[in-house]
């Protein structure tokens, strides 16, 4: 369980981190033309100009410059998970333009940080995650080095892969952070990312096509029951957890199949 005395924040090994996460869900079922690479000198539409109406700082906007991104397609039909219910934001993307050249930083805000949180982020906090009042949110502090994750699921809460900071983060944070930061566990950075990882890996969060990811966590309707299990046990079958022998492309085929015999709703 580390201490925030042995975290320190690093731009380079935050970016290792999640281009290490996002190759990660390659192997399981996202496209590799999901992820788009910066150039050697960052996302050109990326700006401190640009970015002024969120009210972040230079490390945040450095960050941003740098990362790798799941790409928001042209379709919303398209868009693709990282995680159940889960889409990364990708700031470089134009779409995101009208909120920032309209001035509304608050309302890019509400959709990366939450409608809980984001009145009351430092400029050193940026959302990883863009969605609606129910997703999960990652909010990641460049000044501390961790990642808090909102709306976190029981399982990685109560029995997390990678040991969360021991200290209360929100002891070290403004006073009008306490609430929103004490709802949200927080871990390093990487060991946030391992803690994803192996909830696929344990197929606690089960992917049903290339872009949709399914959990173990959230209670099946009735035209769900079963669904999950189902989806585990093919997994399983390919192979998973086991990288080196895994057959993806069978495995999501096997998925489609069974889905037109089972979950015909679900099928692709």
């Amino acid at each position: 369980m580390p201490p925030l005395s042995n975290i320190s924040y690093s731009q380079e090994e935050t970016i290792t981190a999640i281009r290490s996460y996002y190759e990660f869900l390659t192997t399981l079922y996202l496209p590799n033309s999901a992820i788009i690479e910066p150039p050697p000198d960052g996302w050109p539409n990326i700006t401190h100009s640009r970015m002024e109406p969120m009210g972040k700082n230079h490390r945040v906007i450095e960050l941003l410059r740098h990362l790798p991104y799941i790409e928001e397609p042209k379709d919303d039909t398209d868009r693709k998970q990282a995680a159940p219910y889960t889409y990364m934001a990708d700031y470089q993307d134009s779409s995101l333009d009208y909120y920032l050249r309209s001035g509304k930083g608050n309302d890019l805000k509400i959709i990366t940080e939450g409608a809980a949180a984001y009145e009351n982020t430092s400029a050193h906090v940026v959302g990883l995650t863009i969605g609606g009042r129910d997703s999960p949110f990652y909010l990641l502090d460049t000044k501390l080095g961790v990642v808090h994750w909102a709306e976190c699921p029981r399982g990685p809460r109560q029995h997390p892969w990678r040991e969360p900071v021991t200290d209360d983060v929100e002891s070290f944070a403004p006073l009008e952070e306490v609430e929103w930061r004490s709802e949200a566990p927080a871990w390093a950075i990487k060991d946030f990312f391992e803690v994803l990882k192996e909830e696929f890996r344990a197929l606690r969060f089960v992917p049903l096509d290339e872009q949709t990811v399914l959990d173990v966590y959230t209670i099946p309707s009735s035209q769900t029951e079963g669904l999950v299990p189902l989806l585990q046990n093919i997994f399983r079958e390919h192979g998973w957890p086991d990288s080196r022998v895994f057959r993806r492309e069978a495995c999501l085929e096997a998925v489609r199949k069974a889905l037109e015999e089972n979950y015909p709703e679900y099928a692709s």
